[in-house]
């Protein structure tokens, strides 16, 4: 591994945490103080502003970090490439304005929510300025990381300071929002170092189709993840969201590990890609494959056995309805981190863009059958299930397309091989179950023992080579600071 992708994936993991670490610093006490039908009311408000944030981006964002990346090493085309796409976006982000607008004045179940939803429309307006797509490009993530570290510092310290009863349930939604205005602000004018703005000549025709296969795999994929929160809360009510939005808090810290790697990578297998080095790439996906599982494993099975210490620890009581939910949702770190490698890095990353459609036609059909079904009868559990349908579909129509369309193989043995060790972490947090009677010395034990148990399987039984070789660069250089 080249040590500019170490560093990019060192910045890059730590941008990914910190979006969900400081939340999460701040989201036992928010969880307590708003209660699960507040929460819920703002997330169910946010998935609809999400949504149509992604509509106004359609495909720019994937599409910019792949042709930016492209075109880095080259001033002026870059230059054209940035103002096509953000002038594409300023009209996409006019048409999803307007709709979003007249919905929040006419549509029954928004209209309830009006005053969230308008401070939601800040949300859309500034998320325009959001240029991450160009900063990821160019791998500039020492600059959107820092950024991002000052913006949720300020989040977190206005949340303690404002936030005290349900009743500023609005006030939280606007102390979220407003991270979006101040990274908005900060990307466009570190921008201007980089890029001159001029809509003078321009051939936005050139763009539109790729944007448009891109957006067409994101707004499809939306209708199994981002809008499950949505269509939840049209469905049943808004404590059934608070539980599933709880349910997913504490996957999404684990997952955004993977993705911190999957993003810093996509620039660089795009470029194999490109020039043929289909066998660096293979070996390249079988290490980081072999990691993903090998990792996995004694987290699920660490999450599955405590999930009620889990919910209780970052939500607090009157969040039970959110641990079954959440025994669904955490196989997805597994599922997702797979799919993440298989549709990140290599379909979005190849030129073959009409694959992601395929991919993400089949992933939007399951998930809206699932839904219908299941989100009415079962709530939050509903949507856990539907989402997790989703993901398995995509990621099995996902593993014939790169094999048939981009000869990219995922071998067996990287998948089972470390499942053989399954026995070895459910006997540990077993038995530190029935041997350790506080349920926080608990957690605690286990999630030693576990890690502990996962650094002697893939350092001296299984030996991960991306990991045996970190293990061994700290090592060597110990050893040459050693007086």
């Amino acid at each position: 591994m080249s040590e500019s992708i170490k560093k990019n994936f060192f910045w890059n993991l730590v941008l990914t945490l910190c979006g969900y670490i400081f939340p999460l610093i701040t989201y036992p006490y928010v969880s307590r103080v708003l209660g699960v039908s507040n929460i819920g009311i703002c997330d169910f408000v946010d998935s609809i502003i999400n949504f149509f944030i992604l509509f106004a981006q359609l495909g720019i964002r994937s599409y910019g970090v792949r042709e930016i990346a492209r075109c880095k090493g080259d001033p002026e085309r870059r230059n054209e490439v940035f103002n096509n796409l953000f002038f594409l976006n300023i009209v996409t982000f006019l048409v999803a304005m307007i709709v979003l607008i007249v919905c929040t004045f006419t549509v029954p179940a928004m209209v309830a929510y009006k005053e969230f939803l308008l401070v939601g429309c800040l949300k859309l307006v500034f998320s325009l300025f959001l240029i991450e797509w160009f900063f990821q490009g160019i791998e500039d993530f020492k600059y959107i990381t820092i950024r991002s570290v000052a913006v949720r510092g300020i989040y977190v310290v206005a949340v303690f300071v404002f936030v005290h009863t349900a009743a500023d349930t609005l006030i939280y939604y606007a102390i979220t929002t407003l991270t979006i205005v101040l990274n908005a602000i900060w990307d466009w004018h570190y921008s201007r170092r980089f890029i001159r703005l001029s809509f003078r000549k321009l051939s936005p025709k050139l763009y539109i189709m790729p944007i448009l296969i891109f957006g067409y795999y994101r707004i499809l994929t939306s209708l199994y993840t981002t809008l499950n929160e949505a269509y939840l809360g049209f469905a049943t009510d808004s404590t059934q969201v608070g539980y599933f939005s709880t349910a997913t808090k504490f996957y999404t810290i684990v997952i955004a590990a993977f993705t911190a790697f999957t993003t810093v990578m996509i620039p660089r297998v795009s470029a194999m890609l490109s020039d043929g080095l289909r066998d660096e790439l293979q070996k390249m996906i079988n290490q980081i494959v072999h990691l993903l599982v090998s990792l996995s494993i004694p987290v699920i099975i660490f999450c599955l056995l405590n999930a009620h210490a889990i919910i209780l620890l970052f939500s607090g009581p009157g969040y039970e309805g959110a641990e079954i939910p959440f025994r669904v949702i955490i196989f997805l770190l597994l599922v997702i981190g797979l799919e993440q490698i298989i549709i990140q890095q290599c379909l979005m990353s190849s030129t073959k863009t009409k694959l992601t459609a395929v991919v993400s036609t089949v992933g939007a059909v399951t998930g809206v059958v699932c839904n219908v079904i299941l989100t009415p009868r079962l709530g939050a559990l509903g949507t856990a299930i539907s989402w997790g349908s989703s993901e398995l579909a995509v990621l099995a129509v996902g593993l014939v397309l790169i094999r048939r369309h981009l000869g990219i193989v995922i071998r067996p043995r990287d998948v089972f091989i470390p499942m053989l060790y399954v026995g070895f972490y459910l006997l540990i947090v077993w038995g530190t179950m029935r041997l350790v009677p506080n349920m926080w010395v608990q957690v605690g034990v286990s999630l030693a023992l576990l890690s502990g148990m996962f650094l002697v399987i893939n350092l001296f039984w299984d030996k991960d080579s991306l990991l045996t070789a970190l293990f061994d660069r700290k090592f060597r250089r110990k050893k040459e600071v050693a007086p």
